[in-house]
């Protein structure tokens, strides 16, 4: 790496190189059988450069040449977008305590192992029920990251995931109940009962389908549901957006929006979670911070180009959808704080209303405005205090900018989501229902 960005420095003012090695290996289930056992191995580089005031980029898989990748990145840069940042040096990075990042054990984690768990999932759930389909995936990663640019920054670290995810299906001739959960995270640290438990649960709630009327009614939102209400937040505090001026959010720093018991926090230092890591991909330190405190608007998320144009410092959040990819505001780890109202007591509280646990076409409605529109997947009715059974048909829709104001409570016990997304219960006041039977 030091070899070739000498070479770089040759040629341009100055120039950063991103590169990742990778294996992957998912062992995976289907209908209740195991089906496939694949093994990937990748490995890229990226070349961003400065040079004459502008940016320029270029990548390659592989081990690729590096030559022609120079040229590329010198020509893009030509008619590229003015530099609004010079590379980090991390030299002075704040000494910290080791984030815990890779856990050995999911790196020698055998195939054999991984079939095992995944034939005792398969095995728990069928004598919870003998009719049940069943499809699971099991999933390890190893990868190497390492990074240097001319001002001196440099990092290089190692990060596992291990994730599992289970679909149960009740087919019946004129219904499917599907039912999902999943686990992820960089340990090796699956608790089978707690994941099939919750599958299991809900299966019970949905053996009854049950009529519901439209309208608007008390909503639970599980977290698996919560990113619903939470996407367009995420977009509209985006960097680029709020210098672009197109989020309905950048002028509301400082300014009380939503429910005060809504918190929401920014956080790369969680061990083991999967956004987590000692610096970005630019070389920038993460770090926690508020994103929402208490509804008030608090921090705006940025990588350097967009905080340069803004006037503002990076947060430490510049990452590369991929290596093909320069960085971009992206959320490391996603923190709702927890409220102190048990899930039951929820459902106590609700004479009539649902829970929301999966919904269909994650993202569909205007983001940008607030808006939602989601058929849901997988949701229950509650009558005078009591889950009741499931419902069929339905729509949810509002503007998540104006229901954030209606929470009544949020959950004592978050949930890790996708190993990125820590989310407790959300009970708003009430949200539009419709179905197709109204």
């Amino acid at each position: 790496m030091k070899r070739l960005l000498q070479r770089a420095n040759k040629k341009v003012d100055s120039a950063e190189l991103f590169k990742i090695k990778s294996k992957t290996i998912p062992v995976n289930f289907e209908v209740n059988k195991l089906k496939s056992i694949d093994i990937s191995e990748q490995e890229g580089i990226a070349l961003r450069i400065i040079n004459k005031g502008k940016l320029g980029f270029s990548s390659s898989s592989g081990k690729g040449n590096f030559g022609l990748m120079l040229e590329k990145a010198i020509a893009s840069a030509e008619y590229g977008a003015i530099a609004s940042f010079t590379f980090p040096s991390n030299r002075e990075a704040k000494k910290k305590r080791s984030l815990e990042i890779y856990d050995e054990k999911v790196k020698n984690k055998s195939v054999e192992e991984m079939v095992e768990m995944g034939e005792n999932l398969i095995n728990q759930l069928k004598d919870f029920h003998q009719h049940l389909r069943i499809d699971v995936t099991i999933l390890k990663n190893y990868s190497q990251i390492e990074y240097i640019n001319s001002q001196g920054g440099s990092f290089n670290y190692y990060k596992t995931a291990f994730s599992c995810s289970i679909v149960a299906q009740k087919i019946e001739t004129k219904d499917i109940l599907m039912v999902y959960n999943s686990f992820s995270s960089g340990k090796d640290s699956l608790d089978i009962e707690e994941l099939i438990s919750e599958i299991k649960e809900n299966l019970q709630w949905g053996e009854k389908i049950v009529p519901i009327n439209s309208g608007r009614m008390p909503v639970i939102f599980t977290p698996k549901a919560v990113l619903t209400l939470i996407l367009p937040v995420l977009s509209g505090l985006n960097g680029k957006m709020v210098y672009q001026r197109i989020s309905p959010l950048a002028n509301q720093q400082g300014n009380k929006l939503w429910s005060e018991l809504f918190t929401l926090y920014n956080d790369g230092t969680i061990d083991f979670a999967l956004g987590s890591a000692p610096f970005d991909d630019e070389g920038i330190e993460m770090r926690r911070f508020p994103l929402v405190e208490k509804g008030v608007v608090k921090n705006f998320y940025y990588d350097l180009q967009t905080a340069g144009l803004t006037g503002v410092e990076s947060t430490g959040n510049g990452l590369r959808p991929g290596i093909e990819n320069e960085p971009i505001p992206k959320i490391n780890n996603l923190i709702i704080e927890e409220g102190k109202v048990p899930f039951p007591e929820m459902i106590k509280d609700i004479r009539e209303g649902i829970i929301i646990d999966q919904v269909l076409g994650l993202g569909q409605g205007n983001i940008l405005s607030g808006a939602f529109s989601n058929n849901v997947q997988l949701g229950f009715k509650i009558e005078k205090g009591k889950v009741v059974g499931r419902v069929k048909d339905v729509m949810i829709a509002g503007n998540a900018l104006v229901e954030l104001k209606n929470i009544i409570a949020i959950g004592e016990r978050a949930k890790w989501i996708e190993g990125q997304f820590k989310f407790p219960h959300l009970y708003l006041k009430d949200l539009s229902v419709s179905t197709k039977a109204n």
